[in-house]
């Protein structure tokens, strides 16, 4: 069961909590989904909606609560499963939170993208580099055109030291997100390790070109001062 029905008369109570939380309004929003479960306290999606606006503010063990109610409630409620790994794991609880991302796997009718993505973001925390990339590598087959899970597969691969596989990766990022500034600053790492110095400046240069002051910015100006790239200037 991926998710049970919400009665038919509620529907537009929830729609502005949707709205809110869609906005990132997020305080508002958790107003609005407890106002609304006073009046339907039995309705799973609702809790669900709650978990992630709680999500959304950052108050993780609200959140943890509001899951676990809506799986009081419906069990095999696979998204909420979903959502509560990512509660859990926001509380460094990562067992728990990798149970729950096995759980809403074990529902054939639920996409497995997101709880794949989840356990690969849960690997990579954990150090474990090798599983974070095979399973990063899972949602980039499922995906090819979103950039988290591509962001940790070559993230992986450059913790594993597999710089041309990583290189190309984070090429593909900036394919399809031009401004992505984190996949520019490790590229830029990643050609330094390859000793390709003056194709990394490049780089780094893109990356302090679109704020001088951020920390990817500040990192690339004290990396750049290391460089040796001897390329005559165009």
């Amino acid at each position: 069961m991926s998710q049970p029905k919400t009665p038919d008369n509620p529907v537009a109570e929830l729609k502005q909590a949707d709205q809110l939380l869609i906005h990132k309004r997020c305080a508002e929003a958790v107003l609005a989904y407890q106002k609304f479960l006073q009046k339907y306290p039995k309705d799973a999606q609702g809790w669900n909606s709650l978990g992630i606006a709680f999500l959304c503010d950052s108050k993780f063990q609200d959140a943890v609560n509001s899951f676990n109610q809506a799986i009081v409630i419906a069990p095999t409620y696979s998204d909420v499963h979903n959502n509560l790994g990512i509660a859990y794991m926001e509380l460094k609880n990562n067992q728990e939170a990798r149970n729950h991302f096995l759980k809403a796997l074990e529902d054939p009718q639920y996409p497995k993208v997101g709880p794949y993505y989840n356990l690969s973001r849960l690997a990579y925390t954990e150090e474990q580099y090798e599983e974070s990339r095979a399973l990063a590598k899972k949602v980039v087959e499922f995906s090819p055109k979103e950039t988290a899970p591509r962001l940790v597969y070559a993230f992986s691969l450059e913790k594993l030291n597999r710089f041309d596989e990583a290189s190309a990766q984070f090429k593909e990022i900036l394919k399809l997100a031009p401004e992505n500034v984190e996949a520019c600053y490790h590229l830029a790492t990643v050609l330094k390790q390859q000793n390709l110095q003056c194709e990394a400046k490049e780089y780094y240069k893109k990356v302090i070109d679109v704020d001088p002051l951020s920390d990817f910015a500040q990192k690339s100006i004290a990396a750049i001062k290391g460089l040796s790239c001897t390329k005559s200037p165009n």
